[in-house]
């Protein structure tokens, strides 16, 4: 992933969400499915490297991940309506 551009991380961490979301709701019906738990933690894991690779390269995803010293700059980059990926 270290490799990969701004775009491709985040579709890989849209795409992990997804799964993991869907996954979640199939579980709410069959919690002992140990294929779909397996699967989660597998797209946990995907999500979570694609996610820390991003924040690294790029910034914050989210106003949680900053730290006190760019406090109110954590939207330094584009907005979407500008080109980017927020």
């Amino acid at each position: 992933m270290k490799n990969m551009c701004k775009e491709d991380l985040m579709k890989i961490i849209t795409q992990a969400s997804f799964a993991m979301d869907d996954t979640r709701l199939f579980l709410d019906t069959h919690p002992n499915c140990t294929e779909a738990i397996t699967f989660h933690q597998k797209m946990e894991k995907v999500r979570q490297e694609a996610w820390d690779e991003y924040t690294k390269r790029f910034g914050p995803l989210r106003f949680y991940e900053t730290d006190n010293c760019d406090y109110w700059e954590w939207n330094k980059g584009p907005m979407p309506w500008e080109g980017g990926n927020c």
